[in-house]
């Protein structure tokens, strides 16, 4: 370039320098959406073999077809590495092994709403797992976050104090309400004063742990001193104003388990005494499948591992239809501020802790939306696909906290995976 062109450049660089910047900050700003629900479910990678093919819908998520008009599909999103093997904190955080401070998008959406005004009895609801291993998967501050495995524990936590009609409870000997308020109250007084007595005994990273706990039980003595809030701000209903489901069990089975506390999650929901809640189906390794159709084994040893293709695509069926199975009821339950149904005002997410859990690569993700998610996602009869081609999987995740108006997305996931990163994928936004 001649120096008479290049001068020239430079003036017009110069002069047009504040309408590129506009255009910019233009293009960095994500579109939000109005939703008020965040219902999150995750499970383990997959063999994306399953998944890919001609058609949107195929033996793997059929269920999906019977929401299909309100589904969006999202693949080959890239993990950059941080969701490659099992148990890997980037699946839900976007951060990996070395990265510090993970926090994932569940916790992410439940402080920002925290920050904006939203109160509600529980901040957020973290459910399911496999009791019998630790999970890696839910994530605050660098701390993780261990999910209520049981169904009956997690009927406790969501409704304490509540009384559900069970037929086969005689009125004359039932507990009095107040009586079991009372009784509830003081263990919760006596947990929390032990809680405070261990706290000088425990280092920085225990005390941080112990305060989390903390919190959650005070999170609860709220709730059974009627103090939670009213689950917004202007005149919508006070929680627990609709009724808790009775007959609920524990049973011998941790994916069916997992399933009862999805279905209670969506009931949280409904009843406006969370706004985010965040359910895991099984665990990355350990978790052992009973199901019908199925040939009994471990999930990561025998249907991941072992080449067992015709059960990994039965029991990827069996997990697309609890999915399907939470959006169709909240359909039926009125919206708790009276303008729609649960479902119109939620924003459903099927997210995975890894992409192709047998060869432990990340660079070709899957994410599932659903929902009314007031109006949120970009949705075509029939379902939509999106292909991702590569971009971060944690710009999809970035989605769930853009369709409850979280504007603020900069302190998310990673910083260092381009210019968009921090950004929700706009295809997926209607």
């Amino acid at each position: 370039m001649r120096r008479r062109s290049f001068a020239r450049s430079l003036t017009a660089a110069a002069l047009f320098a504040p309408f590129f910047a506009r255009l910019e900050h233009t293009r960095a700003q994500p579109s939000l959406g109005r939703a008020k629900y965040l219902c999150l479910m995750t499970t383990t990678g997959s063999n994306p073999s399953l998944w890919n093919g001609s058609t949107l819908f195929n033996a793997s998520n059929q269920p999906l077809q019977r929401i299909a008009d309100d589904v969006v599909i999202v693949s080959r999103l890239n993990g950059n590495g941080h969701c490659a093997s099992h148990g890997s904190p980037g699946g839900l955080t976007g951060v990996g092994y070395s990265g510090f401070g993970h926090t994932s998008i569940d916790q992410y959406v439940a402080r920002a709403l925290q920050s904006g005004g939203v109160r509600t009895s529980i901040p957020s609801l973290i459910l399911g797992g496999d009791p019998t291993q630790e999970s890696s998967t839910f994530w605050r501050d660098g701390s993780r976050l261990t999910a209520i495995t049981r169904p009956v524990a997690a009927f406790d936590a969501i409704f304490a104090g509540a009384s559900p009609s069970d037929p086969g409870t005689d009125p004359g000997t039932a507990e009095p309400p107040s009586e079991r308020l009372r009784r509830r109250q003081s263990i919760l007084d006596l947990m929390l004063g032990e809680l405070e007595q261990l706290r000088g005994q425990l280092g920085a990273e225990e005390r941080i742990k112990l305060e989390l706990h903390a919190d959650s039980i005070r999170a609860l003595e709220m709730r059974l001193a009627g103090e939670g809030g009213t689950g917004g701000t202007g005149g919508e209903p006070a929680p627990g104003s609709c009724a808790p489901p009775a007959g609920i069990a524990n049973g011998d089975q941790v994916l069916v388990d997992d399933a009862r506390c999805l279905d209670l999650a969506i009931t949280a929901l409904g009843c406006d005494l969370t706004r985010v809640v965040a359910v895991e189906f099984g665990h990355h390794q350990g978790t052992q499948v009973r199901l019908p159709g199925m040939s009994g084994g471990d999930w990561h040893s025998n249907y991941l591992h072992s080449n067992q293709i015709a059960d990994l695509t039965a029991l990827e069926a069996w997990l697309t239809e609890q999915f399907v199975l939470a959006v169709e009821k909240s359909k039926r339950i009125p919206a708790p501020d009276g303008d729609g149904t649960l479902f119109d005002q939620t924003l459903f997410v099927w997210a995975r802790t890894m992409g192709d859990a047998v060869s432990h690569v990340d660079s070709d993700m899957r994410t599932v939306f659903a929902g009314g998610a007031g109006g949120y996602l970009r949705r075509s009869a029939g379902g939509r696909h999106v292909d991702a081609r590569g971009q971060s999987h944690q710009r999809a995740l970035l989605n769930a906290a853009a369709a409850l108006g979280v504007a603020d997305l900069s302190s998310f996931g990673s910083g260092n995976l381009g210019a968009d990163a921090r950004l929700p994928l706009e295809e997926v936004a209607s």
